[in-house]
């Protein structure tokens, strides 16, 4: 079995998690490596300052995040060559590998449905922070469902792209930022946008529907719950109703 052309990179990075998300996600880079799915895994443990700075930055949605505790990974596909390219996360072997994490018991930062983050894999199958002891070898658990989309607000809008378009523009009229629309579409330029390229637009807005709470309304969006208060004056987190609109951003 050949070797992932960043496989020593790879290797090291894996090497930054906590027990038991380490364990896993040695098991899906295995994976990785038997079905020759070339990677770069870039970012395990991050640092407060540098959680900080991405959300200051816009590419991330919270000061919560599993790079804190050793509990999430980022990655982007590669090719035999070395070439990486945010671009590339609908790839059939990607998407295999990412069936596979979700498998192992990973939450897909693709999968949701506001602050979308295709490179990030999250082991959130143990509680945040809580990764101290390894616990054995990981088991496998059941696929998680799909988060759930609001009946009556669609979770993105899409926006195809026309002649004198620029990622700014899209941006201003939707309200939203340049590093958002980056971070939900895999764009690393904002200069490089094309005609007919679809964009993906977060919402802005989710409305409750039975069964909610602000705490899983927040992970889904990929914001904190207090800025979710904030951002609609709710005193009590745990006073929200059934139909009650909230603004994400």
């Amino acid at each position: 079995m050949a070797k992932l052309y960043y496989d020593e990179r790879n290797r090291r990075t894996l090497a930054e998690l906590a027990p038991n998300t380490k364990a896993a996600a040695m098991k899906w880079y295995a994976f990785c490596e038997k079905h020759g799915i070339e990677i770069l895994i870039y970012d395990a443990m991050r640092t407060e300052a540098e959680q900080r700075a991405n959300v200051e930055k816009g590419v991330s949605g919270t000061m919560k995040s599993y790079h804190l505790v050793g509990q999430a990974i980022d990655f982007v596909p590669a090719n035999p060559e070395g070439k990486v390219s945010w671009n590339w996360y609908d790839r059939d072997d990607i998407q295999k590998a990412v069936k596979e994490a979700k498998r192992l018991g990973f939450t897909w930062g693709g999968d949701w449905w506001n602050f979308v983050d295709k490179p990030h894999l999250q082991y959130d199958k143990i509680a945040y922070g809580q990764d101290k002891v390894l616990a054995g070898p990981p088991t496998t658990s059941v696929p998680k469902p799909a988060p759930k989309p609001s009946t009556s607000v669609s979770s993105t809008s899409v926006y195809v792209v026309k002649k004198g378009d620029t990622l700014g523009a899209i941006a201003s009229k939707y309200k939203t930022t340049v590093a958002k629309l980056q971070a939900a579409n895999g764009i690393k330029n904002a200069n490089t946008i094309y005609v007919g390229q679809k964009i993906k637009v977060p919402a802005s807005t989710y409305t409750v529907k039975r069964g909610d709470t602000l705490g899983e309304i927040a992970s889904r969006a990929g914001v904190t719950v207090a800025k979710l208060q904030a951002l609609n004056g709710i005193k009590d987190a745990n006073k929200i109703r059934v139909g009650q609109k909230l603004k994400l951003q």
